[in-house]
């Protein structure tokens, strides 16, 4: 079903429907509608209404471009953002719906500046891999604030539970996007480049041996000399000790 879903918001088009009112809470962003190019066609079979609960950063692209072209269809696409964030906003095809976070600015800016230092840190590979691991520590306990500011404002889930959605797309990475479409009842089509720790091609039964599959964050090919394939055998051990605790 979700990958039928999927096809038919690809290859069918129809005209932009009008944005429905809104009350004061959830705050909408107000985005210009274009009308859908003459090749689109006007007598469309199906018209989706989608709600995309993305992840901020770069992960933010991907999901972007999927909204943004399905809404320039015709497609009724509804974005869920925090209030403060390092890339995400308003789009020329699709509508935002902004939730409050217990957070400013200046906690995203901190955690920008950290992952640029990493970047440039030229120190021992062991030092950095641990700098790293910390920093994706932060990001969790800043992506379950975030997720609890979504998921425990009722007013903003019965406002969502009204329009009566589609389906939802998201990036498994957060969970607020896989917990909103099980409390609305609703399939969800997930988009990411891969889970740490492997999980998703362990859950697919692929396999994916240290040896050859290079790790996140090593920079490695799939071409690796003894060391390299020495120094992502043990990323990968860290990586699930990491997770299982």
């Amino acid at each position: 079903m979700r990958l039928l879903f999927v096809l038919l918001l690809l290859s069918m088009s129809v005209g932009v429907r009008g944005a429905a009112s809104v009350a004061d809470e959830p705050r909408p962003e107000k985005t210009e509608k274009t009308k859908v190019s003459a090749e689109a066609g006007s007598s469309a079979a199906f018209s989706g209404k989608l709600l995309v609960v993305p992840m901020d950063g770069s992960h933010w692209v991907g999901i972007k471009a999927m909204a943004q072209e399905l809404g320039r269809r015709g497609h009724r696409v509804t974005v869920v953002i925090p209030e403060v964030s390092m890339r995400m906003g308003p789009g020329k095809h699709y509508d935002t719906l902004t939730h409050p976070v217990p957070y400013g600015q200046s906690d995203i800016d901190v955690m920008v500046s950290m992952n640029g230092i990493m970047v440039r840190s030229d120190g021992p590979f062991m030092e950095r891999m641990q700098t790293k691991f910390q920093h994706i520590k932060r990001v969790i306990d800043f992506i379950h604030v975030t997720a609890e500011s979504l998921l425990f404002n009722d007013s903003f889930i019965s406002y969502l539970e009204q329009q009566e959605f589609d389906a939802v797309l998201t990036d498994p990475v957060i969970p607020s996007g896989l917990l909103i479409a099980r409390k609305l009842g609703l399939p969800t089509i997930n988009l990411l480049r891969g889970i740490p720790c492997s999980l998703d091609m362990k859950s697919a039964g692929c396999p994916s041996p240290p040896s050859f599959v290079p790790r996140f964050f090593t920079g490695l090919s799939d071409r690796m000399n003894f060391k390299e394939r020495l120094i992502n055998t043990l990323v990968s051990s860290m990586a699930e000790n990491m997770f299982k605790n």
